[in-house]
């Protein structure tokens, strides 16, 4: 298996392939210092049994991405970044795998697109 060549951070620091720069362990960590709980966020008992009960449904128990696998999250296609109306709309739900296609895919593709409108 090919090793990944080390890289320069933005911060300046050399960092080995497949390590993470200390500043960017200290910038998630003060992120998650900010960020509310998940019961906060609305992800409590009542989320627990309406997700499990969409699930269950037949036409939801595969990914929607289409890889065949068995879903087991429900996603929110788009971020409700806090707004209870749309977390609680089930046309904005899709039922995904977690891993790859929740936990990896789809988050790898929200950041992308928050870092291209910051960037703008």
């Amino acid at each position: 298996m090919p090793i990944k060549a080390p890289r320069i951070c933005s911060c300046g620091s050399r960092i080995a392939g497949n390590a993470v720069c200390i500043c960017r362990q200290r910038a998630k960590a003060e992120a998650d210092k900010r960020r509310p709980s998940a019961s906060a966020r609305g992800y409590d008992g009542k989320w627990q049994r309406e997700s499990k009960a969409y699930l269950a449904r037949p036409e939801n128990a595969h990914c929607a991405c289409g890889c065949g696998r068995r879903a087991d999250t429900v996603d929110h296609i788009i971020p409700h970044k806090g707004d209870m109306k749309l977390f609680w709309n089930r046309k904005n739900w899709a039922p995904l795998a977690a891993s790859p296609c929740h936990n990896s895919r789809k988050q790898s593709l929200e950041r992308r697109s928050l870092n291209n409108l910051e960037s703008q």
